[in-house]
């Protein structure tokens, strides 16, 4: 049986209603309850860690997608959340015999100038922002937990993910590019993944094999082959001819949102322009993305240079 957390975020209810699909035995387990009548619900509250034994009850699989995500709480509630409660329901897993634990990372713990982005945490610097700085203290925290259990851990390290549901900083700048005929700069390039290619891979994960290693430790760097700016992910949006302005205007544009919702001054502009990693991951032996963002939005010519496919 399969211990879903989280099935009622952006992830969770299409990785919830692909399990389901598959005639998968899927249970969800969280405070927020996945309304379908096919499957059970189970009150899991990661906040107080409550509920954790009771709702890993009959589970050989665990996908743990549940979280604070992106500038979605304090940093008490990244640390209590993403790491704490994270760490107490690995812990009940693998004292109630789980086969394998996959927790969903972030591939902002890995630095945009790493060689491998598959390597432990431990191997980085600890990230500067909140989120990610949680992921990167959970992964190790993980690890060293399941050392020498007969559970396997599987750390998923997804790059932003987009849909034609978007969330967050996408679903403003597709509001941007529909209603200004701009394109951004050619700044801050970046990996992504659909959320259709992730939920398939995680879907694949429950039974695939994965070899085996002296740690049980196995981490995947997710992304859909390609490298994406700024302007790549404007022009992909707008879905229409649309024209360059300099760095200098946007830069201007970017301090005055700032300052009209209340952001710290550089926000708006670092999430733009920051550098990511966009180098090439080691492909999955039966999973291989099939979406890019122009595939999903529309082609709008020339999207400039895409990375290493998988």
């Amino acid at each position: 049986m399969i211990l879903l957390t989280g099935a009622s975020g952006y992830l969770g209810r299409a990785l919830c209603a692909n399990l389901i699909a598959a005639d998968s035995p899927v249970v969800s387990a969280g405070r927020s309850v996945y309304h379908d009548d096919r499957i059970e619900h189970r009150a899991l509250d990661l906040s107080r860690s409550a509920g954790v034994r009771e709702a890993l009850a009959g589970a050989t699989t665990v996908i743990h997608c549940a979280g604070v995500a992106h500038n979605k709480g304090a940093l008490a509630d990244y640390d209590n959340i993403n790491v704490r409660a994270s760490m107490a329901l690995a812990d009940a897993a693998v004292a109630q015999g789980v086969k394998r634990f996959i927790y969903l990372s972030s591939l902002n713990v890995v630095p945009p100038d790493a060689c491998d982005p598959q390597v432990s945490a431990a191997s980085f610097p600890q990230p500067s922002e909140r989120y990610a700085a949680s992921k990167w203290r959970a992964e190790q925290q993980l690890e060293a937990l399941v050392a020498y259990s007969n559970t396997e851990l599987v750390l998923v390290r997804p790059s932003l993910i987009y849909d034609r549901e978007l969330t967050a900083n996408l679903a403003t700048l597709a509001r941007l590019a529909h209603q200004v005929p701009f394109v951004l700069p050619e700044v801050g390039h970046r990996s992504m993944i659909s959320r259709s290619d992730l939920v398939a891979l995680l879907t694949h994960l429950v039974s695939c094999s994965l070899g085996t290693n002296d740690s049980g430790v196995h981490r995947m760097a997710v992304t859909d082959g390609q490298q994406y700016s700024a302007g790549r992910m404007s022009r992909a949006f707008a879905g229409r001819t649309s024209w360059p302005l300099p760095k200098l205007f946007w830069r201007a544009a970017s301090a005055i949102w700032d300052w009209r919702v209340g952001g710290a001054q550089g926000a708006t502009w670092s999430s733009i322009a920051s550098p990511h990693w966009t180098g090439t991951v080691e492909p999955v032996d039966g999973w291989r993305p099939t979406v890019t963002l122009e595939s999903l939005f529309g082609d709008v010519g020339d999207v400039g240079n895409g990375g290493a496919a998988l």
